[in-house]
């Protein structure tokens, strides 16, 4: 049992009849429902393979970068979300207890670094951009990315409105702002003989996320059946998964899935004690923009929820998991 791929080409380059594209919608929410996660292809149409290539180029480049420059670049806020995070300092959980989230920083955090990219054009949470001298062309570059992306995430969003019986521009004024975030992470070579965990089990907190990972492995999902399920990396995907806040938007319909990275596993004859090959991924989280209204749709059942404003949902997710 593994995970369904999606082929987006038709959909995403306006080849797709009426009938194609509800079969694909029913596809669509019959794995964001069960799953949760899914692999895509078909995407370059919108998002170019070679400006996902030039982006990992750069994720290598900008962790390669001296610590002193990285440390200038710090994340300061979770309100902002902006700039570098060191390795150890962000702990997911899954407790919504204060104390157990601080026991769980304190004991240990994720075995990764990561640098963090916003709209560009926002005036409240400015960007800790490197210098160009450091680093020419990355800030063009991770700009260039960032809007493509959002012009893909706009796509899918109108397929899941279809899925849900919706129109398809329902969700659009909500999460038209880009106040999504852009994250490089890079893990470094681990020893096997430590924790197994290079990213503890976590859901998203927004939309849908939209991840391109490397060869390397490790990423695992929770299946409808409580087992964790490789993600294997597919060439010419990325994959695709639901965050909490779609999943309290469609009332549980949709499904915000557990997930985690780990080392690999030890092949006969490995040295424990040797160090594992580095991983690399780049994550585009989806976020409502911030004054969007949060409240179950209607013809989704009984609301089990309240409504909250995204902005409100987000900072408080945000700050129990990296406490600033």
């Amino acid at each position: 049992m593994g995970l369904n791929t999606i082929d987006l080409t038709a959909f995403l380059e306006g080849k797709i009849s009426p009938a194609e594209e509800q079969e694909l919608a029913r596809s669509f929410v019959d794995l964001s429902s069960r799953w949760g996660f899914f692999y895509v292809r078909g995407y370059e149409s919108v998002v170019p393979k070679d400006l996902v290539d030039k982006v990992f180029q750069y994720n290598a480049s900008f962790f390669d970068l001296p610590q002193a420059t990285k440390d200038r670049l710090a994340f300061v806020s979770s309100k902002a979300n902006r700039g570098y995070l060191a390795q150890g300092r962000e702990q997911p959980s899954l407790s919504k207890d204060e104390d157990q989230i601080a026991l769980e920083r304190a004991e240990s955090g994720d075995q990764k670094e990561t640098f963090e990219i916003g709209n560009d054009s926002d005036p409240v949470c400015p960007e800790h951009w490197p210098e160009e001298d450091e680093l020419p062309g990355f800030k063009e570059t991770m700009n260039t990315f960032h809007r493509l992306c959002d012009k893909l995430h706009l796509r899918i969003l109108s397929l899941l409105a279809i899925s849900l019986g919706l129109a398809p521009d329902f969700f659009v004024a909500a999460n038209n702002g880009r106040a999504h975030n852009l994250r490089l992470l890079h893990y470094p070579p681990a020893k096997r003989s430590g924790s197994s965990n290079r990213l503890g089990a976590h859901t998203d907190f927004g939309t849908v996320t939209l991840l391109w990972q490397d060869g390397t492995g490790g990423l695992q999902v929770t299946g409808p059946d409580g087992d964790w399920v490789n993600v294997t990396p597919k060439e010419d995907t990325f994959v695709i998964n639901i965050g909490d806040i779609l999943q309290r938007w469609s009332n549980d319909k949709l499904k915000s899935t557990v997930h985690r990275a780990i080392l690999p596993s030890l092949q006969p004859g490995e040295d424990p004690e040797e160090l594992t090959k580095t991983r690399r991924s780049v994550a585009y989280f989806c976020n409502p923009n911030s004054e969007a209204i949060i409240e179950c749709i209607p013809g989704l059942g009984e609301p089990k929820y309240e409504p909250i404003t995204a902005g409100e949902y987000y900072a408080a997710a945000l700050e129990a998991e990296i406490g600033v």
